[in-house]
Formats: C-alpha cells, sequence, structure tokens
C-alpha cells in the first residue's frame, strides 16, 4: 500500500488534476490520497488558502467578504467545468464555504481555522467526485469520521497518539480514498489545522497508521536539490536522503518538505519518496533510515532568516548549577521556543525565532533573566540568519568546518556563531541575515564546483 499526498501546484487547474488522478489509477497500490488546497495557477495567481485567509478577515472585519468568496467559489467552478462536472459539486463547495462562515464561533482563531481549512476539504470533494465520474471507485473521507484528532493548538495543532489507532481501519477500505490534508478535529469537535503545508504531515500520519510501505509526497520538482535552485544555477540532485538529514534540511529553509512530517513515518521506519506531478516517471529523491555513503560529506545546504540571539553573561556561570534550566524555565513561562543554544563557560546564547517576540515580551524576558538569574549582561541581537550544512558524511571526514570557514572567508562572510551537535549531521552557522543567501552560494562552489 502506497499514501500519496498531491501539493497545492499539482491541484491548481483542472488540467494538474487530470494529471494527479492519471498518476492515482496507475498503481493499484495508490489506495490513499492527500490532497492540497489548489494552489497558484502562475506566478502572481493567489493561492485558495490566502484567499480563504483574506474571506474570514474581512467577515471578522465588517469588510466585504463576499467579493473574495465569490472568488473562491468561481476558481473550484472553473476547475469543475474544464473537468467535464456538473453544478452539483460546484453548488456542493459554495453551501460548504458558506456554512463554514455562518455557523456560531466564540473566538476568532476557531473561525479562521474553520475557514482555512475549506480549501483542502472541497479540493478533496472534488477530486473524489471527479475520480467517480470516470467510473472509478473513489471516495471522500472526513478526518472526523477516519478518527484524525488533534490538539486544540488552532493553527498549530499535533496530532494525538489516539489517532493511529482510528486511522488505521482505513487499511480494510475497499477503493481509493481522498483525504484532505492539513487539518484534523480537536476532541470537542472543532476544526484544527496544522501550521501552512501541513498536509505533508497529515499524509505522514497515514502513512504511519496504516503502515504503509510507501509514502509519496508529489510536488514541482523532479528531486530534491543539494541548495535552492532560486540561489545556484543547476544545483546537483539528491537521489537519497536519511530522515535526521531531510528534517535539518527541512527546518533550516528546504520548503520541498514541511519540517514536523518526518515524525511519524520515522517512528515506523516508512520510506518516503519526492516526487514530480509533472514527471511522475522520474525517480525523485528518497528518504530512508539510512544511505550508503558518497565522496562528498555533503548532503544539502539550506538557509533561513527571521532569528535573534539572547546573549547572556555571567561571571563563573559554569559553576552555577541548574543555570540553563532557569533561563530555560523563563523562556517556557513566556511560550517562547528555543532554537540553538551555544555557550561558553561565561556566556549563553539563546536563539529564537522573532515571531515569537514582541516588544513587551522582550523587555519582559530581559528584566526577568536579569533580575531571577543575577547576571551581569542581557541583550538581543537581532538580524540573524542560520545557515545548515548537513550530511551523514561529515563525521567521517576530516576538515569539513575548515573548508566552510575558508569558503566563508572568501565570499567576505563574517560567523557570528557555530553550532554543532554531537551526531555531527549537520553544523549550523549563525551570519547576518544579509549573508545568508550569499553564504549558500559560498558553500556550495568549495564542495560542489
Amino acid at each position: 500500500m502506497k499514501v500519496c499526498k498531491f501539493g497545492g501546484t499539482s491541484m491548481a487547474n483542472a488540467e494538474q488534476i487530470k494529471k494527479v488522478c492519471s498518476i492515482i489509477t496507475s498503481d493499484p497500490d495508490r489506495r490513499i490520497i492527500v490532497v492540497s488546497a489548489p494552489g497558484k495557477r502562475f506566478d502572481k495567481d493567489e493561492k485558495i488558502t490566502d484567499l480563504l485567509i483574506d474571506c474570514a478577515t474581512k467577515f471578522l472585519n465588517n469588510g466585504d467578504y463576499e467579493s473574495v468568496l465569490n472568488v473562491i467559489v468561481g476558481r473550484f467552478a472553473e476547475i469543475a467545468k474544464d473537468l467535464n462536472l456538473g453544478n452539483e459539486i460546484v453548488n456542493d463547495i459554495e453551501n460548504n464555504i458558506k456554512t463554514r462562515i455562518s455557523l456560531p464561533c466564540d473566538s476568532e482563531e476557531k473561525f479562521m481555522d474553520r475557514m482555512k481549512a475549506a480549501g483542502e476539504d472541497n479540493a478533496a470533494r472534488l477530486v473524489a467526485y471527479y475520480l467517480t465520474s470516470l467510473g472509478k471507485k473513489a471516495r471522500y473521507m472526513n478526518p472526523k469520521d477516519a478518527g484524525l484528532f488533534l490538539s486544540d493548538e488552532y493553527g498549530n495543532a499535533r496530532v494525538l497518539p489516539n489517532s493511529y489507532k482510528n486511522l488505521a481501519k482505513l487499511r480494510n477500505v475497499e477503493g481509493i480514498i481522498i483525504f484532505p490534508g492539513f487539518f484534523g478535529y480537536s476532541l470537542s469537535g472543532e476544526v484544527v489545522t496544522f501550521p501552512r503545508g501541513g498536509s505533508d504531515i497529515t499524509g505522514s500520519i497515514l502513512a504511519a497508521a496504516v503502515q504503509a510501505d510507501l509514502y509519496e509526497n508529489f510536488t514541482d520538482v523532479d528531486s530534491v536539490f543539494v541548495a535552492n535552485p532560486k540561489l545556484v544555477k543547476n544545483p546537483k540532485p539528491i537521489s537519497v536522503l536519511t530522515y535526521r538529514e531531510m528534517r535539518e534540511l527541512a527546518y533550516a529553509g528546504f520548503t520541498v518538505l514541511h519540517e514536523e512530517t518526518l515524525e511519524p513515518v520515522y517512528q515506523r521506519g516508512i520510506p518516503v519518496n519526492i516526487k514530480n506531478t509533472n514527471n511522475p516517471t522520474a525517480p525523485g529523491t528518497l528518504i530512508a533510515p539510512e544511505r550508503e555513503s558518497s565522496e562528498c560529506p555533503i548532503a544539502g545546504i539550506a538557509g533561513d532568516k527571521g532569528f535573534c540571539s539572547i546573549n547572556i553573561h555571567k561571571y563563573m556561570m559554569n559553576r552555577e548549577i541548574g543555570f540553563g534550566r532557569k533561563v530555560m524555565q523563563v523562556l517556557e513561562e513566556e511560550f517562547v521556543p528555543f532554537e540553538h543554544m551555544p555557550s561558553g563557560i561565561d556566556d549563553i546564547s539563546v536563539i529564537v525565532r522573532k515571531k515569537y517576540l514582541d516588544d513587551e515580551k522582550k523587555s519582559r524576558i530581559m528584566e526577568r533573566i536579569a533580575k531571577e538569574l543575577k547576571v551581569d549582561s542581557v541583550s538581543f541581537e537581532y538580524d540573524l540568519g542560520l545557515v545548515m550544512v548537513v550530511g551523514e558524511g561529515m563525521k567521517h571526514t576530516i576538515g569539513v568546518a575548515h573548508r566552510i570557514a575558508k569558503a566563508f572567508a572568501d565570499g567576505g562572510i563574517n560567523i557570528r556563531m557555530i553550532n554543532q551537535g554531537s551526531s555531527e549531521v549537520s553544523i549550523m552557522f549563525g551570519v547576518s541575515e544579509e549573508d545568508v543567501d550569499k553564504a549558500i552560494v559560498s558553500i556550495y562552489d568549495e564542495f560542489f564546483n
């Protein structure tokens, strides 16, 4: 059995959906299909999810939400017409979205999640309807009916353990199941979504639950590349990655797969195949527990922006038992997750994402650390970018960090911090945000050109 997920570009219009359905029906092992909301048809187009957010925002602010609603329904109607489907499915989609708007709701975040989920939900209904019109045995599966229950963290949910037992029953359902990605339900019956891009996570959860032999993730590229093709001309494709390598790269900016995707399949050893909807015969990139070593110790290079560093200095810090725990406790109580924590004997730097901080929270954290931990100094350093160099082969290769540092020096890039875990699968470099792209190109040229 294979679980397949198709992204927004694969669902953007009728032509793409025909390709999707051809891929599905070409292999009888493809029995559980996860779909995203329709994405962009062209460069300056809008994704259905973004239109739904705009519609919900206008409704909450007493704006002209109906004009946006008409655009959304029009997009689905255009797809249905080009698939030679009747008005029945279009009316069903329109009623579905209008019902979401009209139902009572006691909070904006609940309403927003309910609206955001309409893209995937109605895309799944449309694909199931089209496959049925072709004479295929296909059915839409509502996540609530299937038992996909999530934590009630709106916009940032995680799967609840009992969901796996519920979803395992899908293995025995006959025909093709079309399952909407991105959302599930809280135990109280509310629609809850994963973070954006969360359809990848839905597919992984389903693959783990039914113990699939393979999780195929269809997107719009032939494979994962060593570096971003927008930065590096004709970068080297990657045939095989390990779970750990892909997890690190996704975290650091590889958008081909959501960073939380691999946890469910990792636990059960299910391989993931990244493939191209527009070129389905290409082998793509396989993500597996292990891979054979290659000549180059580096598997991939990625970078991300939007970080800041909380720099703490206290003389004789290393002799103070529990100091690190106290720092983490302050962040925990302020609901700020940390990314990295490089340290010296008298200094700790805690790397966090800027999006979790506002001016009020920043001031409160500084005051608490200064007062409760009695430090000599605490400061925030902004405009920080992280560049991640990833590869299982680095731990067996001498001089990798030296070559990276040389590439930075040759490119005139200042290294603000370095962090490497004990597994030696990745090395993180902190640089100025404006140097992130240049750093990626410099490292690529050093190891691959």
